[in-house]
């Protein structure tokens, strides 16, 4: 089943190295012409009756925030608890989605971005990361962990030190022969109120990205940004909580699974995924270094980790 009616309007964008087609405007996207026969994804909204039809006869885990299911086509179906449901088709080019629950539009614009481009690029064949990436002049670094693992606070002190964000929370990397490019996302980062001020006292905020989790989404500029040419990754650093500042090289099992678990939708476990990630994996390993960075949570040590990323990713 096609799962998007005839459109006959679409606006054009251009985010993670992709053009975009969608029937709705994006506001924290830069516009560009791409037609929808030209885009790589096309996002559009699909009707109650569709979602209707698509869910029959299937079962889950009433009290999961989050559900999915790869469907008898290979389109594979989300839903995220009061906030979206999507099926991407099973050749990644085309979303339908539908809003539940009455969350702010920078919030539910955000979740929609994040669920249906990263499983758009997935049914394509590709691995997009959960992870920030902030340019530090002619370096660029990609930090990773999950979620409260301080990926956001630590990028927000980088670039109050005059980094530039590249991407938070979705990551597009592909390959040349001898580098790893990351891709830019929506000028946009995720934040408590507290390391907001503190850092970034300059960035407009635009409401809650989830209002259970407390964090703000904000702007960090007056506009959407140009995307811009990606940025070559220099490095990678996995982030965890310990009593003193360190900073590790990782290698073998461990450095496979510091990139497997920062995966987006690591729930999708259909064979063929699982075989990509590993030839993904040892991909990303040949080409670049990544690292365990484990500190404190607290903000004085946020000078030290920062001077021993910089330090790394010269090396």
């Amino acid at each position: 089943m096609d799962p998007l009616p005839s459109m006959t309007r679409l606006h054009g964008y251009r985010v993670y190295g992709m053009a975009v087609a969608s029937d709705i405007e994006l506001g924290s996207l830069e516009a560009c012409n791409a037609a929808a026969s030209q885009s790589t994804v096309t996002l559009g909204t699909g009707s109650a009756d569709f979602f209707r039809s698509i869910t029959e006869g299937l079962t889950f885990d009433p009290d999961d925030w989050f559900q999915q299911a790869v469907l008898a086509d290979g389109a594979l179906f989300m839903r995220c608890e009061d906030l979206l449901e999507c099926v991407v088709s099973a050749d990644g080019r085309r979303v339908a989605w539908g809003r539940l629950g009455d969350a702010e539009p920078v919030s539910f614009e955000a979740h929609l971005l994040n669920f249906a481009l990263s499983a758009a690029l997935l049914q394509q064949g590709e691995e997009p990361l959960h992870a920030t990436v902030v340019a530090l002049g002619d370096r660029t670094v990609g930090l990773l962990g999950e979620s409260g693992a301080g990926k956001s606070t630590l990028a927000a002190f980088l670039i109050a030190q005059g980094g530039e964000l590249v991407t938070d929370d979705m990551l597009r990397l592909t390959f040349t022969a001898d580098t790893v490019l990351a891709h830019r996302g929506p000028s946009r980062l995720k934040l408590f109120d507290e390391p907001a001020r503190r850092f970034l006292p300059g960035a407009v905020s635009r409401g809650h990205f989830n209002p259970l989790s407390g964090k703000l989404m904000f702007q960090l500029s007056g506009a959407p940004q140009e995307p811009g040419a990606p940025r070559p990754l220099s490095a990678l650093f996995h982030l965890g909580e310990a009593p003193d500042v360190s900073l590790t090289r990782v290698r073998g099992a461990e450095l496979v699974k510091a990139i497997l678990s920062s995966t987006m939708n690591t729930r999708l476990h259909t064979p063929a995924r699982l075989a990509r990630q590993f030839a993904f994996a040892e991909r990303l390993a040949r080409l670049l270094p990544v690292y365990e960075a484990g500190y404190p949570r607290a903000y004085p040590a946020l000078e030290q980790v920062a001077a021993k990323i910089r330090e790394a990713a010269r090396s």
